[in-house]
């Protein structure tokens, strides 16, 4: 038994050499029907070439074509429809065709060789299973009742007397008997044989399958626990710091402390779902990257100066080496790398005690190309086991769940730091020893643009610029009647608070309908909007067809797009729908004045 099986796995293995590699990553049905096509024409030629040599051995040659013509017809019929499955990758189609090459070479050998007296008639009780493995259930009674039909058809025809050519008979009738049985006997065992082999198969894909969804459903668990966790924690502080400031008495200090508390919070969960975004877009293999002319020195630089600070709140040093060799400029995304350095240097910070944060940058040069660009990020923080070194990269991990609540963090930078990594066509290694520090080194290949000068050698790390904060200014005082189209009252009051204190005069229009009839109306009587802000979720029209409508009016006054859709692609569909400019909520009142007082001075 032990030897049928390798036999049976043999012909599998041959089988699937045949079987175009489309149809192994497609449907498994389709791909276990494309296999028995394949494996029913290699016997069932191999079928008519024996029988055709035997044909033209034992009968007269002008009698002999007359039986092989068929057979070599069916033969060929079976190649071809091999090179059509090839082409087309339609099995259904071919194992259709494909059965009615097989019935209609039967019924023409089986006629030629004398009805019922045929050898050949042991085929048609093959019929139904050929129909069973090719082309599904549904065949098998109408094909067995062909084929007993056909049967019941050719006695009919002995009984009546009808004149069929002859057919063998003696020591001749027994070798056809003999061949036709064998190759009937053969076919059948291996399509029984070859469907063991796929039934098994197919249970344990399904048994691979069940474990990859309790593994998804695990994941999905985790995730949702995580969220939660993340996001219930700074909306405590928000709810709760929101009580305190509705408190009788409060102090100066306690209310500035208490608004400082629920501003954090609330960038926190603005970081966090921005997170989110990006590692949804990084798995669906939907996140844009925008390639450009990148100075990798300038974003080191940058990232380096946005951090020394927090480095030095923690009494840390942070330090920036830059090789001699650098390109002066490369083909990447400027934000995204600046993004991934920022993640990594951030989350050294974060995990070191004492000692301090090197970045390297350096050139790897290669045999016959420009080489690698390293950024190097080197810690003497906690170090990571080498069991967590792969998990600290999937979504809401940390080396040890405690670190979480020592360090906090949603252990999602990681996670999207190598998403973004792989998506710039490089990747992100680690190499740590627990106690002593981490190095993460962000490997990219080194694509420069022809316009590129020399490379130059950056200043050292020293004479970076240091971060300062903006000194505090007042908001501009700005003239100007506005059209606010949104549909939340509490949006709506709060955004004409801004703006009224900002000196404008606000109307509201509580939809998209009602924003084009006021714009329109206020056209009409002479009393312009200088801007319209436009809410692109609204009911009864939303701000994209609110738009267009007054686009396809003549409408040529400002329309700046107001959205909680916040990725780059909602920009670009704000922008397509005819808005001049793009803001995001939550509003940011400063950015949002900037933005009114860039389009107010417009003439």
């Amino acid at each position: 038994m032990a030897g049928v099986a390798r036999r049976g796995r043999g012909w599998v293995e041959f089988v699937d050499g045949l079987v175009p590699a489309a149809l192994h990553r497609g449907d498994p049905v389709v791909r276990r029907r494309a296999r028995v096509i394949v494996f029913n024409v290699a016997v069932l030629a191999s079928y008519a070439v024996v029988r055709s040599a035997l044909e033209l051995s034992i009968e007269p040659l002008e009698l002999a074509w007359r039986n092989v013509l068929p057979l070599l017809f069916g033969a060929a019929a079976g190649v071809g429809l091999t090179a059509w499955l090839w082409r087309r990758g339609d099995t259904e189609r071919a194992a259709r065709a494909g059965m009615w090459a097989v019935i209609a070479v039967a019924v023409t050998f089986t006629l030629a060789k004398g009805g019922i007296r045929s050898p050949g008639l042991a085929w048609f009780v093959v019929i139904p299973v050929l129909a069973r493995a090719c082309v599904g259930s549904r065949w098998v009674p109408a094909s067995a009742a062909f084929s007993l039909g056909f049967v019941i058809l050719c006695a009919g025809l002995d009984l009546a007397g009808v004149p069929l050519p002859e057919g063998p008979t003696g020591a001749q009738l027994e070798i056809e008997r003999l061949v036709s049985l064998s190759a009937s006997i053969v076919l059948c065992a291996g399509i029984v044989q070859m469907h063991g082999i796929f039934e098994e198969e197919a249970q344990l894909a399904l048994v691979s399958a069940r474990d990859a969804a309790n593994a998804a459903s695990r994941a999905k668990s985790l995730f949702v626990a995580n969220v939660s966790h993340e996001i219930r924690t700074p909306m405590t502080a928000i709810l709760g710091y929101t009580d305190v400031l509705a408190e009788e008495g409060l102090s100066e200090g306690e209310r500035s402390d208490a608004i400082e508390t629920l501003r954090r919070n609330g960038h926190h969960l603005l970081a966090l779902i921005n997170d989110m975004l990006d590692l949804s877009k990084i798995e669906a293999g939907g996140l844009e990257v925008r390639l450009s002319e990148t100075s990798p020195i300038s974003v080191a630089q940058h990232v380096a100066a946005l951090l020394r600070e927090r480095a030095r709140a923690k009494g840390l040093s942070l330090e920036l080496e830059l090789g001699s060799e650098l390109p002066s400029a490369i083909i990447s995304d400027p934000l995204r790398l600046q993004q991934i350095l920022l993640n990594l240097v951030g989350n050294a910070i974060k995990f070191t005690e004492q000692g301090g944060v090197r970045i390297a940058v350096w050139r790897r040069p290669s045999a016959g190309g420009p080489g690698e660009l390293w950024f190097e990020v080197i810690d003497t923080g906690i170090g990571i086991a080498p069991a967590d070194r792969e998990r600290v990269f999937a979504p809401f991990s940390q080396a040890d769940p405690t670190e979480s609540r020592r360090y906090g963090g949603t252990g999602l930078g990681l996670a999207i730091s190598r998403g973004l990594g792989e998506q710039l066509g490089g990747t992100i290694e680690l190499e740590s020893e627990l106690g002593r520090g981490s190095t993460f080194r962000l490997r990219l290949p080194i694509k420069t643009p022809s316009s590129v000068t020399p490379p130059s050698i950056a200043a050292p790390a020293e004479e970076l610029p240091r971060p300062v904060d903006p000194p505090a200014r007042a908001l501009p005082s700005l003239r100007g009647r506005v059209l606010l189209a949104e549909d939340g009252a509490d949006n709506q009051r709060l955004i004409e608070r801004l703006l009224t204190r900002a000196g404008l005069e606000v109307v509201i229009a509580a939809d998209g309908r009602a924003a084009v009839d006021q714009a329109l109306a206020a056209e009409a009587e002479q009393r312009p909007f200088a801007v319209v802000l436009m809410d692109m979720q609204m009911p009864s029209l939303d701000g994209y067809a609110a738009t267009q409508a007054l686009r396809d009016a003549g409408y040529s006054r400002t329309i700046i797009a107001i959205s909680a859709h916040a990725m780059v692609e909602d920009r670009e569909r704000c922008l397509a729908a005819g808005c001049d400019a793009f803001a995001s909520k939550p509003i940011d009142r400063r950015a949002l004045v900037d933005l009114l007082a860039q389009h107010l001075s417009k003439p």
